[in-house]
């Protein structure tokens, strides 16, 4: 803002007063008043004109108050409540975030709504405008969730995942029974046969491995209709920026590499055949220089050729819809052929956390990609679903036994640093179009999503000595309560429990014995596994689903036949149901009950309620309540009390119903064995923008004594 004083005087030219004429001469002093919104804001200067000089002082008093406080002022300090007038007004141009092209994060939506909202406790209330937006966010899911998805078609996707540590080997033995899920007889007879006659006489040929003889007369990287626009992406690097590397794939529909051209009609689908395959590859290749720089793909192409013969007579009926390689780390993608049209906006990211923290013989590629399901009784011309978003990520972290911490800290990089680009422009990259680098766009984490699957060789050990595990694996009674010994001694569940890393992610229980590590010769135990180190179980499935789709797992395994490296391969599958919903439904539904509550932070009439022993009537007011603690230390409720639910919203005319159970556990259970007979505690039920209610408590909690034998 700046201040200036015109050259010549100013007339006034206003129409005179009654009984006045115009003077030749006015004694007034005016000041031209600049306002610049700065070099960086797209609006023009504005300039005032004013003869108000003592208005004008205050004006300048209140802008030099208003700059001071604004430059001691932090983030954290800003917390801007617009008059309740203002409010339906924003309300209306909002948009809900249900309606958002971003995803919700999954740890953030996994969490109790109690658990997201602000610190408060009897007559400290806490942030309650903050509060509502979260409890209203929550209670439309809910409705969205219970009174549009539950009635809704639901589709079913059925995907195999799978993770093998190859240990640099080239495929030499039928993978079907890892891919298909099929049984073997011996890992004997499911060695592929060679490619050529092998003469005893040569030494070299004997020692070759006959994929790569067959590698040599294969040339699986010609060129075919689409496949120039994968060769950039399918490249391996071997060192990852900062940034990690995001692609925006074009998926090859006619892939000469990995599908025939067409599907026989004789070849049919069975119920329990995958729709998608998820297979991850670690330490593809260990040679120096793939850990430098390496472009080649051959030890892919290799893999998928062997994926694709596990297949059999079904592998017609599928094609390879992306693959993304980081040196010695692999992702596959693959996908039944009439389920092409399904899939779309595939984008791959790839990290680096090996050596130095940036190379890739550590580290994770991942895949993000859109499945919409289409109703049977629709066409794909005419119907446009709701999508759903699938995230999978291959990792392979940090090895040896004593680096717990180090894994730990690789998954939470990995989650930080893996990142897909959406394609949707930022808000505030209008100035940055004009640099030459076209405008910045919104990056999505892998926890944006609506399921995420992480697999690979995690390398998380067990704590037991070597001579207990091996005891353990060995004994040939109660095999079960000896793996439920050895899962309780797993890293990865104590981190998971802990919450050092894998926190909200869901394994299931873990039936099979160590995928790791094996050996060959006289340096190996009974059991195969190599007497230099440890058994355990380093390569792992685990999945994280929104609320509004299910991924049921149905097994998880390991597969002993296929023994051509020091890990064996596990696969799991699931069963992912989605719901059928057209986006004009679903954009309807959200509209209609976001103008129920769009506006509940900003009502003038402050909400009111009277408590009864079992439900709550509201007045006509939306209203968000949530209990607190009595002190800002203290907590909700004792631990012998369960109250369901924590938080709610509720809009006039309806009723919510609390529930208030005793619980008593373990826990509990010994203190009151010492203490008070008499339960007795007093609730504190707070209502957002309201007062508090109290609700008060009593029980009587009885020991029950039963005798038992001394001797």
């Amino acid at each position: 803002m700046s201040l200036s004083q015109p050259r010549r005087p100013t007339v006034d030219l206003s129409s005179p007063p009654p009984g006045s004429t115009f003077g030749s001469s006015q004694n007034r002093t005016e000041l031209s008043v600049t306002i610049n919104p700065g070099q960086d804001s797209p609006f023009a200067p504005l300039t005032l004109q004013t003869n108000d000089i003592p208005g004008l002082r205050k004006v300048l008093d209140q802008c030099k108050r208003l700059r001071e406080s604004f430059a001691a002022e932090t983030d954290e300090d800003y917390d801007f409540e617009p008059f309740g007038w203002v409010g339906p007004y924003i309300a209306e141009n909002a948009l809900p975030p249900l309606l958002s092209p971003i995803p919700p994060d999954l740890r953030k939506i996994r969490k109790p709504i109690h658990a997201r909202l602000s610190p408060a406790s009897a007559g400290q209330s806490g942030n309650d405008v903050s509060d509502i937006e979260v409890l209203r966010e929550g209670w439309m899911r809910t409705k969205v969730e219970q009174d549009l998805f539950a009635r809704s078609e639901k589709a079913s996707l059925k995907i195999r995942v799978g993770t093998f540590n190859v240990n640099g080997k080239l495929p030499s033995q039928d993978l079907s029974a890892w891919v298909r899920g099929q049984l073997q007889q011996s890992p004997a007879s499911n060695f592929i046969p060679p490619l050529k006659e092998i003469s005893p006489l040569s030494i070299g040929d004997a020692n070759r491995n006959p994929i790569e003889d067959g590698m040599e007369t294969l040339d699986l990287n010609s060129p075919s209709e689409n496949s120039g626009s994968l060769a950039s992406d399918i490249a391996s690097v071997a060192t990852a920026s900062e940034s990690a590397t995001s692609t925006m794939v074009p998926v090859d529909t006619q892939s000469t590499k990995t599908a025939a051209a067409d599907t026989p009609s004789d070849v049919s689908e069975d119920l329990d055949d995958p729709d998608m395959l998820v297979l991850g590859f670690q330490e593809l290749d260990l040679s120096t220089q793939a850990l430098l720089y390496s472009t080649q793909t051959t030890r892919e192409d290799a893999w998928c050729m062997a994926v694709f013969a596990g297949l059999g007579e079904k592998a017609v009926l599928y094609e390879k819809l992306v693959s993304k390689q980081l040196v010695g780390m692999l992702l596959v993608i693959i996908t039944k052929r009439r389920l092409r049209a399904c899939f779309s906006e595939i984008r791959t990211s790839s990290v680096g956390a090996g050596i130095m923290g940036i190379m890739g013989n550590k580290g994770a590629t991942a895949a993000r990609l859109l499945f919409t399901p289409t109703p049977l009784a629709a066409s794909a011309d005419d119907y446009q679903g709701k999508p759903v978003s699938l995230t999978f990520v291959n990792a392979h972290l940090a090895a040896f036994d004593e680096m717990f911490e180090r894994r730990n800290a690789d998954f939470h990089d990995l989650s930080k640093r893996l990142q897909f680009d959406s394609g949707i422009v930022a808000d505030d990259s209008g100035a940055a179009s004009g640099n030459g680098y076209g405008p910045v766009t919104i990056q999505l984490g892998i926890y944006e999503t609506d399921a995420l699957f992480w697999l690979g060789d995690l390398n998380y050990r067990l704590t037991l000595p070597d001579g207990d595990v091996r005891t353990l694996l060995q004994a040939e009674q109660a095999k079960e309560e000896n793996l439920t010994v050895l899962r309780t001694s797993d890293q990865l569940a104590f981190a998971m429990r802990s919450k050092k890393a894998f926190d909200g992610f869901v394994e299931a229980l873990i039936t099979h014995s160590p995928s790791y590590r094996f050996g060959v010769g006289l340096l190996t135990d009974s059991l195969g596994y190599d007497t230099k180190r440890k058994p355990a179980w380093t390569d792992r499935i685990l999945h994280m689903a929104s609320p509004g789709v299910t991924a049921k797992q149905t097994t998880y395994t390991i597969h002993p036949t296929i023994t051509m490296s020091d890990h064996r391969p596990v696969s799991a599958d699931f069963e992912v149901e989605i719901p059928v919903v057209a986006v004009t439904e679903y954009e309807t539904f959200v509209e209609r009950i976001w103008r129920d509550v769009s506006s509940a932070e900003y009502v003038d009439e402050r909400p009111r309620l009277r408590v009864e022993p079992t439900s709550i009537d509201f007045s006509k007011v939306p209203c968000a309540f949530r209990f607190v603690a009595q002190t800002s230390a203290a907590d909700v409720c004792p631990g012998w009390l369960r109250i369901e639910p924590m938080t709610g919203l509720v809009l006039p005319g309806e009723q919510a119903e609390v529930s208030l159970r005793v619980y008593v556990d373990d826990t509990s259970a010994p203190q009151l064995n010492v203490g008070m007979t008499r339960l007795e505690e007093t609730l504190v039920l707070h209502t957002a923008l309201g007062r508090d209610h109290f609700v008060a408590i009593a029980a009587e909690y009885g020991i029950t004594q039963s005798p038992s034998k001394l001797a």
